[in-house]
């Protein structure tokens, strides 16, 4: 339980099939706490915001905007929240349970860290079982187990305030990882969130490519992702190993394959691939 105030933003398109698992799991995790839950709706075509209000109360803050786009969405609730720090930018399909959501926030009040994300973990319900040796491939390599800021992120006033308004990217996650120094940065390792994998060898294509233009984008102003050490001989002892060949073969294809793939040129293709409606993930 978190007894001090900080604030939780969730930006989200479209999620109308996954909002009934992910809002209760949020509310659960934040009973007790004084924490201010932002939803903000970008774009969307389908009733997020009314399944939002049904299921968090008419009270709930939602935020609907018009176009689509992440990062807009997340200035939006920024602007909501005023002064209120520290504060939680949560994709809608992530999940954390009462005690993880409070030992993450934990290293923000203390100001031990400006940056902190949980430990994350694949939830392979309705994914094909390429995609599940895939995952767990990433899971198993150094960026996935250090440098991985991502559906979860915590940040303190001070981290936000090296940079004003978000800018137009895809790589929201990898922008802010890159801004913050590494020594103010904390994946916080009692702390785990469960978020959803792509259901397919395609949808790992189509995630991939979206990963590789957040990083034409970052080097565009300037900045670089983080690049663990040991992480292609990782990968390589993966694939050299009867047990982890095929998912890290696989993982190398969808990389190679994605780097092919014509670039989108919008801002707003920001959704995870997911397994139709009516699965969890």
């Amino acid at each position: 339980m978190v007894k001090q105030a900080y604030g939780i933003i969730v930006p989200l398109r479209n999620e109308a099939a996954m909002l009934p698992v992910t809002v209760p799991k949020l509310l659960a995790a934040t009973t007790g706490d004084s924490a201010r839950i932002i939803w903000v709706c970008n774009g969307c075509s389908d009733n997020s915001a009314a399944v939002i209000r049904r299921l968090a109360g008419s009270a709930a803050e939602v935020i609907e905007l018009a176009h689509p786009g992440k990062t807009a969405a997340m200035q939006a609730g920024d602007e909501a929240l005023g002064t209120l720090f520290p504060r939680l930018y949560l994709d809608a399909d992530t999940w954390l349970n009462p005690g993880d959501l409070a030992g993450l926030m934990k290293p923000l009040f203390c100001g031990r860290a400006d940056l902190v994300a949980p430990r994350l973990r694949f939830d392979t319900t309705g994914a094909s079982a390429l995609s599940a040796r895939i995952g767990a491939c990433w899971m198993s390599l150094p960026y996935a187990q250090t440098a991985a800021f991502s559906n979860a992120l915590g940040l303190s006033s001070a981290a936000r305030a090296l940079w004003d308004r978000w800018p137009e990217i895809t790589g929201d996650d990898i922008f802010v990882s890159a801004m913050v120094p590494g020594h103010r940065k904390l994946i916080v390792s009692e702390a785990l969130a469960t978020i959803g994998m792509p259901d397919s060898f395609a949808g790992w294509i189509r995630m991939r490519a979206r990963w590789l233009r957040g990083e034409a984008e970052l080097a565009r102003l300037g900045l670089s992702p983080a690049r663990p050490p040991q992480q292609k001989s990782s990968l390589l002892r993966q694939m050299v190993t009867k047990q982890t060949a095929l998912g890290a073969w696989a993982f190398a294809a969808a990389r190679i394959l994605a780097s092919m793939a014509p670039m989108d040129k919008t801002t707003s293709a920001w959704i995870p691939d997911r397994p139709p409606a009516g699965h969890p993930f």
